[in-house]
């Protein structure tokens, strides 16, 4: 059960984790309905901008975004390499509200970036969620399964 003991322990609340994946289109407004099972999550505010190491966006849950975000401002400001990073994710990031039906409205230029137009692949992440362009996810994803090989699970522990 999630308790305040797990949470204190940085357990992740099981019954909020994002898995799976779903594909969805965006509406004749560029609205993208959330799946179901993340709408209760993703209820209040979420948080969405670039994926700045993939051609996809990055989707938290408010507070998660805020963790996240609280450790890359934790870093040093005068270090080239955390600059780029905090101007590429916090400069992009949007706050945004689902609407009654479970959408969100994003922005044109977030959706170039990701090359969305009108089909968009939901992926779980686990404690966040990507968003792909339908031709990017199978590229860069579902065809490199076999770079996916019992080195990189060894060097996981798994």
């Amino acid at each position: 059960t999630w308790d305040k003991q797990s949470k204190q322990a940085g357990w992740i609340n099981r019954a909020n984790m994002f898995l799976g994946e779903f594909t969805h289109s965006l509406d004749s407004k560029a609205r993208l309905m959330i799946p179901a099972k993340y709408r209760e999550e993703l209820a209040s505010t979420l948080v969405i901008t670039r994926n700045p190491t993939e051609p996809c966006l990055l989707m938290f849950p408010m507070s998660r975004w805020t963790s996240f975000a609280d450790q890359i401002d934790s870093q040093s400001m005068i270090e080239p390499k955390v600059a780029l990073l905090r101007r590429m994710m916090f400069s992009a990031a949007e706050d945004l509200r689902t609407d009654s039906q479970g959408r969100i409205l994003m922005s044109q230029r977030l959706r170039d970036y990701a090359k969305i137009e009108n089909d968009v692949v939901i992926t779980g992440m686990y404690t966040y969620i990507e968003l792909w362009n339908p031709t990017l996810w199978e590229e860069k994803v579902l065809n490199q399964f076999g770079d996916v090989n019992a080195e990189l699970f060894s060097a996981l522990n798994l």
